[in-house]
C-alpha cells in the first residue's frame, strides 16, 4: 500500500512538472515580460529574476545596471545583498546542529551565551529565530549610539552591544516583534557551538554541498565580491550610491544571486542538505504564550495567495531589495533581487504566481463595503503604534481619515479595501486593519499592532520648570551619553554624533520627538521628587535606562 502511494505521488509530481513546463507558452512569457518591464529604470539600476520548477528554468530576466558609473549591466551572475533572506539560513544552521545533537532549539540562550544571563529572563534559541524573544532591535540600538546605516559596524561590535543589554521589550513569547538582534545572536551561537565562524559554517555545510558557488556571508570589511551590484537611491533625477559597510551576519549579510537562491529553494523541496522534517519545522506557525498564532516560523513565513500556500521571505538593506518564495504544492520557486531603493518586489513576485500558476489559483472578488459616517465611528480614536507614535482616525463624509497626533488638518480619505480594512496610500503596500480597540498597520510583509488609547493631554511648556529636566544622562548598556538643555522655551536633546532633537511634551515628565530611534523620553524621580534617571524608547527598543550624571 505504501509503495503504491509513493509511486502514485512520483507520477503525479512528474505530471505536474511536465504540465507547468508545457504551459510556459509564448503568451505567458509575454505576460511575464510585460510585468517586468513595468520596473524598468531607463539608464538606471535594475533587477534579476529567476523562476524554476525542480531545477528546470521556467523564466529568467535581467534588466538595468549593476554599476552605474561603469555602465555594467545586470546579468544572471550579478550578486546582490539579500538582507533578511539570510535569516532562514541562520535558522537552518541551528537546526543542522540540533540534528547533530549539539544543541536544542528549546534550550535557553544563556547556556551558549552566558554573558546574556544578566538580562533577567530566559529566552530560548527558538524564540531568537521566531521573533518572540523580546530583545531590543539592533537598528534603534545602533542609532542611539550614533552609529548610522552606512557606518562600519562589525559583527564583534554588534554582539558586544547585544550582550550588554539588561532589559527586554516584553516577556519572551508574549508577542511577535520582527527583530534582527535575535538572528545575530543565533549566528553567534552557531559559531560558538560549531567551532567555526558563522560564515564558515554556512559555506561548508550549505553553500558548497548545494553548489551555491556565488553565495557568501560577508563578515570581514573590504571583502571583494566578483560581479557585485551596487545599490542606489534616486533623489530627483539623479541616482546616488548607497554603500553598506556593516559586516553583521545572521540577520543579514548574505550576498548571492537569484539562481543560487533557487538551488536553496530546490533543496527545501528535495532535501540533499538537511531533512524534510527540518524544513517542515521551519514553517510551523509560532504559538505565543497566550495561545495566539503567528504565521512566522523559523526564518520563514507562510501565507495563502489565491488558494495556494506560499512560503516566503523578503529582504531590504541599504538600497537592495529581494524576495524569495515557493509554492511547494506545484514545485514552484521564484527569486528576485533589485539594486534600487524604490523597488518593491511583492507585486512582481506574486504577479508571476498569477501568470505561471494561472490554472491552479482561485481568485475571489472582495466585497467592498460602503460605509456611512456613523458606521465608521467605531474605528475613530487615537491609537499608539510605537512609543511616541500616535495616529488619529476620524470619520467624516462617509470616509475614514487619518492624521498624526497634534496635526491640525486631516489627510485624504483612506480607501476602503474590505470589512475593517483600509488602504494607507501614503506608503506603498500599506493598509490599516481594525479589530476591537486595535489597529494592525500592515506595511509590505510587516505588521505593527496599535492599541486604542485616550488622546494624550500633555502639559504646556510654559507650565514646566525646564531647568529640572536639564542634565546629562549616561547608558551603561549603550555606553553613550545624551544631554538635555533648554533653548528658547523648549527642551532639546543633544548627542556628540546624532542631530539635536526637540522634545515635545506628551504627558507629565514624558516627551516625544520626531525620530523613531529616540521616540520617547520618560523622566524618573526619587522619593524627594528629584529627577535621577530617564528611560529612552526607540520604535523597537524600549525602556533603556539612562542615569543622570550631571545634576547642574
Amino acid at each position: 500500500m505504501k509503495k503504491h502511494f509513493f509511486l502514485t505521488l512520483i507520477v503525479c509530481t512528474t505530471l505536474v512538472s511536465a504540465t507547468l513546463l508545457a504551459q510556459t507558452t509564448p503568451t505567458r512569457i509575454a505576460q511575464a515580460d510585460a510585468l517586468v518591464a513595468q520596473y524598468l529604470q531607463p539608464n538606471g539600476p535594475g533587477l534579476s529574476l529567476s523562476i524554476m520548477r525542480d531545477g528546470e528554468t521556467l523564466y529568467t530576466k535581467q534588466q538595468g545596471y549593476a554599476n552605474l558609473e561603469h555602465q555594467v549591466p545586470i546579468t544572471d551572475s550579478t550578486v546582490f545583498l539579500v538582507a533578511s533572506i539570510s535569516k532562514q539560513f541562520t535558522a537552518f544552521s541551528a537546526l543542522l546542529l540540533q540534528e547533530q545533537g549539539l544543541l536544542d532549539m528549546d534550550d535557553y540562550v544563556g547556556q551558549y551565551l552566558p554573558e546574556l544571563e544578566g538580562i533577567g529572563q530566559q529566552i530560548t534559541l527558538r524564540q531568537l529565530a521566531n521573533h518572540t524573544s523580546g530583545l531590543r532591535n539592533t537598528y534603534d540600538l545602533n542609532r542611539l549610539r550614533g552609529r548610522g546605516e552606512q557606518d562600519m559596524i562589525t559583527m564583534h561590535e554588534m554582539i558586544d552591544e547585544l550582550l550588554r543589554q539588561r532589559g527586554l521589550n516584553f516577556t519572551p513569547g508574549e508577542r511577535f516583534q520582527y527583530n534582527n538582534a535575535g538572528f545575530a545572536l543565533l549566528a553567534e551561537v552557531v559559531g560558538r557551538v560549531s567551532g567555526l565562524t558563522y560564515a564558515e559554517f554556512v559555506q561548508q555545510h550549505i553553500f558548497v554541498p548545494l553548489g551555491m558557488h556565488q553565495s557568501r556571508f560577508v563578515d570581514l570589511h573590504g571583502t571583494l565580491l566578483p560581479h557585485k551590484a551596487n545599490s542606489y537611491q534616486r533623489y530627483g533625477d539623479t541616482y546616488y550610491h548607497i554603500p553598506i559597510n556593516r559586516t553583521v551576519v545572521g540577520s543579514t549579510g548574505l550576498y548571492t544571486t537569484p539562481n543560487d537562491l533557487l538551488k536553496w529553494a530546490h533543496n527545501y523541496q528535495n532535501a540533499v542538505v538537511g531533512t524534510a522534517d527540518m524544513f517542515a519545522e521551519m514553517i510551523i506557525p509560532t504559538v505565543l504564550n497566550s495561545g495566539e498564532r503567528s504565521y512566522y516560523g523559523l526564518g520563514m513565513e507562510t501565507r495563502m495567495h489565491h488558494g495556494v500556500q506560499v512560503i516566503f521571505h523578503g529582504g531590504g538593506d541599504a538600497a537592495y531589495r529581494s524576495y524569495l518564495l515557493q509554492v511547494p504544492e506545484y514545485g514552484f520557486s521564484l527569486a528576485v533581487s533589485g539594486n534600487y531603493e524604490a523597488f518593491n518586489p511583492l507585486d512582481l513576485a506574486y504577479g508571476m504566481i498569477d501568470i505561471f500558476l494561472a490554472d491552479h489559483i482561485t481568485k475571489t472578488e472582495t466585497v467592498i463595503p460602503q460605509y456611512t459616517t456613523q458606521e465608521l465611528q467605531k474605528y475613530e480614536g487615537t491609537y499608539q503604534i510605537f512609543p511616541g507614535l500616535y495616529l488619529e482616525f476620524v470619520a467624516q463624509d462617509d470616509s475614514l481619515y487619518f492624521r498624526g497626533w497634534g496635526d491640525e488638518g486631516l489627510g485624504g480619505p483612506l480607501p476602503t479595501m474590505g470589512e475593517g480594512v483600509f488602504s494607507f496610500p501614503y506608503l506603498p503596500k500599506s493598509r490599516m486593519v481594525f479589530t476591537q480597540d486595535q489597529v494592525m498597520w500592515h506595511l509590505s510583509d510587516f505588521f505593527y499592532p496599535g492599541k486604542r488609547v485616550p488622546s494624550p493631554t500633555p502639559p504646556a511648556y510654559e507650565d514646566l520648570t525646564l531647568s529640572e529636566y536639564e542634565g546629562s544622562f549616561y547608558s551603561e548598556e549603550l555606553q553613550t551619553t545624551y544631554t538635555i538643555v533648554a533653548r528658547e522655551g523648549q527642551l532639546v536633546v543633544t548627542h556628540p554624533v546624532n542631530q539635536d532633537l526637540i522634545l515635545t511634551p506628551i504627558a507629565q515628565d514624558a516627551f516625544i520627538t520626531n525620530e523613531s530611534f529616540l521616540a520617547r523620553v520618560e523622566y524618573l524621580r526619587d522619593a524627594s521628587g528629584q529627577i535621577t534617571d530617564c528611560l529612552i524608547h526607540g520604535q523597537d527598543a524600549w525602556d533603556i535606562p539612562f542615569r543622570k550624571i550631571s545634576l547642574d
